[in-house]
């Protein structure tokens, strides 16, 4: 496994932290769970391919991860790869995409109980991302965006929650009171990165504030605007929309870990650190309009002090009520 724990950090070293906080047998699935969606998003957001190449990768791409523990076709292996783009060489998911045959040879070897939901819920994330690529930032209203977000990041947390089950009886035995709100775990964290986004996805046509939102704060908005031209009212009405949708499924990401086996503390501890980093990335974009002109980040300080506290307090249920 040593090769896709290495592709897992150079893709993203803050994932990469808590994952690595997992027993075992579940580090090695939620990592190859994790590239595989890495290589879903690289095709989702390249900005050198046009719509329909990325639904024929995206389409393909499910089917291949479907085939799963038989070898896929090495034809279709070898196409995909070849709808990798050189010019997106400065994204880390690029990396994924380069990495496709070792990502399917990784997950054709772990067990079955945790092969099958990663093939059947990334296969399903894949193919709504086909679905939303083909259709655009078309979000006339917060249900049309929630629908986007479930298919992009709601899924995550049934699979997380599926592979946990599968890992540990104990977590099994939880699995309903969990349900309530894995979908919300996924959605905290895709929130956040549209709060992050802010600053740059209009530039690339993906506007995520629906459109009845931004006809009621600037009712001549078209497609083309500038959000950072819009007056710091403006700016701090569409802020508290996302900075609200934020705190409402962060905190059900937090009843989630607490709901967790205490016992499990790898599994409460990979759950925790984003959590928490996306809190704390939401409370620092709160009325802060300097998020329409450059990313919001945790200092590298906060994520250590974020890390440690998990490490230490993971037990603690009334800590993560603070």
């Amino acid at each position: 496994m040593q090769e896709y724990y290495e592709l897992l950090r150079a893709t993203s070293r803050t994932f990469a932290t808590g994952i690595e906080a997992l027993p075992g047998p579940l580090r090695d699935a939620v990592t190859l769970a994790y590239l595989v969606l890495r290589v879903s998003d690289y095709f989702e957001d390249s900005p050198s391919l046009d719509i329909g190449a990325k639904r024929s990768a995206l389409e393909l791409w499910a089917r291949l991860v479907e085939y799963s523990p038989q070898r896929p076709p090495p034809g279709e292996v070898t196409e995909l790869v070849r709808m990798v783009d050189a010019r997106d060489r400065h994204l880390p998911d690029q990396a994924a995409a380069l990495n496709t045959a070792s990502i399917l040879d990784g997950l054709a070897r772990i067990p079955p109980t945790l092969r099958d939901p990663i093939r059947s819920h990334t296969s399903s994330t894949t193919r709504g991302m086909s679905r939303w690529a083909e259709r655009g930032a078309d979000f006339p209203d917060e249900a049309a965006l929630d629908d986007y977000m479930f298919e992009v990041a709601g899924r995550v947390g049934l699979l997380l929650t599926d592979l946990f089950c599968a890992y540990s009886p104990a977590v099994q035995r939880r699995h309903s009171l969990l349900l309530e709100s894995a979908v919300s775990f996924g959605l905290g964290l895709q929130t956040v990165n549209i709060i992050r986004g802010l600053h740059e996805d209009p530039a690339r046509g993906w506007i995520y504030i629906p459109q009845n939102l931004l006809q009621e704060v600037f009712p001549a908005v078209d497609r083309a605007i500038n959000l950072g031209e819009l007056d710091r009212a403006q700016q701090l009405r569409i802020l508290s929309f996302f900075v609200s949708k934020a705190a409402g499924h962060i905190g059900d990401a937090l009843r989630y870990c607490q709901t967790l086996p205490r016992a499990q503390r790898g599994i409460r501890i990979f759950c925790i650190i984003p959590a928490l980093l996306a809190l704390r990335t939401a409370s620092a974009s709160a009325g802060n309009p300097q998020t329409f002109e450059t990313p919001v980040k945790v200092s590298r300080g906060d994520v250590r002090r974020v890390v440690l506290s998990a490490r230490v307090l993971f037990f603690s249920n009334t800590w993560l009520e603070g």
